[in-house]
């Protein structure tokens, strides 16, 4: 069983880890599918889980599920590193507590079920990926790849489909965000080596920004540039032709167009603008509906949010958050 002094740790971890330039592990449930079946080591991993929430709801009163989530997988799913220095970081990293406690109980609980049923997934995501830091992320992705197995859209869709996944291993999704050419560039060749499927989301204005100006895009839209990627005037972001090659071997799916919260699309020009246009645009270059749908954040579907609403009447099937990934159509 989790201590508590482990779970308060892996919390603290998680919330100083510099998302632009590592990997975070997340397990992350399964919605809207058929029923599972869970397994021994299913029910573990749930007792797991609920035990993490039990502990982060008692510390801190922000916390959600998705922190318990956060910090399990920073325990079981991710690569060995060096220690790491004890942190006065905050338990809640993920979500701010913009829900009421029923209302996070609820989520855990639904997670919590899910994760008991054997519908969950593993999640590494990652933001930057420079040449500079080939290295450790080969030796990331050499860890997940000689334990999990890839997972592509249709593989994905069969597991909610049947509640069972045709490989026996563990499924992960390596996730690449925020469109920088060295996802490309770095990230997914090295994917491609190791016989991985990465699942790329790209905010389309940064594609379609001049190259001069997409360091200033990448400031005023919270894009995480690191201080390799300052000198000089190459590209940050990745091009159109690139990700429609992309396309051919990975899974590409919608992430706005200035890499938008759902909060900040309350308007029709906005939902316009932030979730009609991109997702249009990505039809048109990678020649299918992008496979899910993820905003600024990673927040749960809200049928209620304008611009959540907009990417259901899409047809778009996924929706990618922090704390699970849930189907929106069969």
């Amino acid at each position: 069983m989790l201590s508590d002094d482990e779970v308060l740790a892996a919390a603290r971890a998680v919330a100083a880890e510099d998302e632009d330039r590592a990997g975070v592990a997340m397990l992350v449930a399964l919605h809207g599918g058929a029923p599972g079946t869970g397994t021994g080591d299913d029910r573990a991993l749930a007792d797991d889980l609920d035990r993490a929430w039990r502990v982060l709801r008692a510390a801190a009163p922000d916390t959600t599920v998705q922190d318990a989530l956060a910090a399990l997988a920073h325990l079981r799913f991710r690569p060995p590193g060096p220690a790491e220095e004890p942190s006065d970081a905050p338990l809640a990293a993920w979500r701010p507590a913009d829900t009421g406690r029923g209302d996070r109980d609820a989520e855990a609980a639904r997670v919590h079920d899910a994760v008991l049923a054997g519908r969950h997934l593993r999640v590494v995501n990652w933001h930057n990926t420079p040449a500079s830091h080939a290295a450790e992320l080969r030796r990331e992705l050499t860890w997940y790849a000689a334990r999990f197995a890839p997972v592509t859209e249709a593989e994905l869709h069969t597991a909610l489909d049947t509640g069972r996944w045709t490989d026996p291993r563990p499924g992960v999704v390596p996730a690449f965000f925020d469109g920088f050419a060295s996802a490309a560039e770095v990230a997914a060749p090295l994917c491609e080596e190791l016989g991985l499927v990465g699942w790329f989301y790209p905010p389309t204005e940064f594609l379609d920004c001049p190259a001069a100006e997409q360091r200033a895009f990448a400031a005023e839209h919270d894009l995480g540039v690191l201080d390799e990627d300052l000198p000089g005037d190459a590209p940050l972001a990745m091009s159109w032709d690139a990700l429609a090659d992309l396309a051919t071997r990975h899974v590409v799916c919608g992430h706005s167009a200035t890499h938008a919260s759902s909060a900040s699309v309350r308007t029709p020009a906005d939902v316009d603008r932030q979730v009609h246009r991109p997702l249009a645009r990505l039809t048109e270059v990678i020649g299918r509906r992008p496979a899910a749908w993820a905003w600024l954040g990673g927040t749960p579907f809200d049928p209620a949010a304008p611009g959540d609403a907009a990417v259901a009447a899409s047809d778009v099937r996924l929706w990618t958050s922090n704390a699970a990934v849930e189907r929106l159509h069969p």
